[in-house]
């Protein structure tokens, strides 16, 4: 019987943009919480006591200072159980700080932290954090459902094995996970826990299709699977999920998503897996069922070209997407197998392009430079790549050292991370930790190379799609100076419209002539 009320606050910190080329050009979106409202469903699910659970989410919660905006919340909700998500490397200083905001204002509560952070860095975390109660260690679920029902939270903390102390620390403990392993134990996401008119996705800047009522369409994360088999060089994923692939049946998610469309009016599904085609059979049945929802779906974390196939291209296009992400990584059979450790040959690349492609779909294509070892040759084969199989559009990063990947033990070993806090705190898109070679430039010129100036839509001569992308570039960036420049290639290509062409010409040549790194590409690709 529930008969104490628990009061329970997550706190979710800024993601931050970071400075420089790369950062200043990434779409801006606010994605909905789907960690912490997994948490919070689970929670009120098997909890025996009741809680009450309120979330503030500081990427759309802009109306106070944080700190003002901590005080008003905590005084108004005044919570036994203060959760910060610290999901990524950049959200270390916003933890750190949020956790002297919190213990000022109630010194006697349970203040916990989760995500990346408490599981990659726990150590750095409690070194520079004397507030923190306790670091949750991978998934959290069970862990705060059992510190939440605790009649004694801190003594929960030091009692069980995915939680992380300081006294554990100091004694030499070592933290295990806690995984559900049945995945249809998670209850359906309550996403009415969060204002959804204030979220979208990384997708909804980068589809040149436009649809009626683009403003007003209600885009719902999922997460059918946890784990990933694979031990790519730059990737975290296992730290936190576990190599072992995990699933939520297909029934089961067939009926959230049918559930979520139903309620929350959902109109785009977006799924978040990290493996989603792995297990054939499971994803086929569950892009037959959806194909009559009418949704459109969105895979923003990539698909692996190693499953893709005529088959699953059809069941995908019949399901609802409009764009094929791909995790290329590379075009470098070295740097695939070598380096990255990826299970793809880049042989394997076009026969998936070709299947989505035959069947009516967008190829974007995800590609990383800059790892250790890589060579010039094998970043002019991963550009030889993109512009020969004719990927639609690129997403150029810069290869990051997240820590819990094998990535950052490379650059720790190498002596590249000379300041961890400063690390931690940088955008997770840059890397100025090279500083014999400018990296971050190089990549933004592949950006402008492959996107732009050799755009492969402009290339085959449709340039209705080009515009779309062009227009998607400029209405997110307007100084972006090549969107303007391909925008008025476009226009004067598609009806002679010397007004519009005209207009983002002028708009070029005065952008690159009062910003000297614009100017500098423009004179890089002989556009000035």
């Amino acid at each position: 019987m529930r008969d104490y009320i628990r009061k329970l606050l997550f706190i979710v910190p800024p993601v931050s943009p970071g400075n420089g080329a790369i950062s200043r050009n990434l779409a801006s979106y606010n994605e909905i919480p789907f960690g912490v409202l997994s948490l919070a469903t689970y929670i009120n699910k098997y909890c025996s006591k009741t809680v009450n659970i309120n979330i503030l989410d500081f990427n759309v919660s802009n109306d106070l200072a944080f700190v003002d905006k901590i005080k008003k919340t905590m005084e108004q909700f005044k919570p036994d159980i203060v959760g910060i998500s610290g999901l990524f490397n950049s959200m270390f200083s916003y933890v750190n700080e949020f956790s002297r905001y919190v213990k000022e204002i109630n010194p006697s509560l349970a203040l916990v932290v989760g995500g990346a952070i408490a599981t990659n860095c726990y150590e750095l975390l409690f070194s520079h954090n004397p507030y923190i109660d306790g670091a949750c260690y991978a998934e959290g679920e069970i862990p705060m459902r059992l510190l939440v029902d605790a009649e004694n939270p801190f003594s929960l903390l030091e009692g069980h094995p995915s939680w992380i102390t300081r006294k554990k620390i100091s004694s030499g403990v070592t933290p295990s996970p806690t995984f559900i392993q049945d995945l249809d134990e998670i209850p359906p996401i309550n996403y009415a826990m969060v204002d959804l008119e204030k979220y979208d996705s990384r997708c909804r800047n980068n589809n040149p299709i436009k649809h009626e009522a683009e403003d007003t369409a209600v885009r719902l994360p999922f997460v059918t699977t946890r784990g990933c088999p694979f031990n790519c060089i730059f990737c975290a994923a296992n730290s936190l999920s576990g190599r072992k692939v995990r699933f939520m049946s297909a029934e089961r998610v067939i009926s959230d998503i049918k559930r979520a469309k139903e309620q929350y009016k959902m109109t785009k599904l977006v799924i978040n897996d990290d493996q989603v085609l792995i297990d054939k059979k499971r994803i086929k049945k569950i892009l037959d069922e959806i194909s009559d929802f009418n949704l459109i779906v969105e895979f923003p974390s990539g698909l692996n070209v190693k499953f893709i196939d005529e088959d699953i291209a059809v069941r995908l296009k019949r399901a609802g997407l409009e764009v094929a992400n791909l995790a290329v990584e590379s075009g470098s059979d070295h740097v695939l197998k070598k380096i990255i450790d990826k299970p793809l040959k880049t042989a394997d690349i076009k026969p998936a392009v070709d299947a989505l492609r035959k069947n009516g779909l967008l190829i974007h294509g995800f590609f990383i430079f800059g790892f250790p070892d890589e060579s010039e040759d094998d970043r002019i084969m991963t550009i030889d790549l993109i512009k020969e199989i004719g990927f639609d559009w690129s997403n150029i990063y810069v290869a990051a050292p997240l820590m819990g990947s094998r990535l950052y033990q490379i650059f720790l070993e190498n002596g590249y991370i000379k300041d961890e806090i400063n690390f931690l705190d940088a955008n997770i898109y840059q890397s100025s930790l090279r500083s014999s070679e400018d990296i971050g430039k190089y990549v933004y010129r592949v950006n402008l190379d492959v996107n732009f100036v050799n755009n492969y839509r402009m290339r085959v001569g449709d340039d209705q799609l080009a515009e779309g992308y062009f227009s998607n570039v400029v209405n997110n960036h307007p100084r972006h100076a090549f969107g303007h420049y391909c925008l008025s290639m476009v226009y004067q290509r598609l009806d002679h419209d010397n007004y519009r062409s005209g207009k983002h010409m002028r708009e070029f040549h005065e952008i690159v002539a009062t910003d000297d790194e614009w100017a500098d590409h423009a004179r890089y690709f002989n556009l000035i």
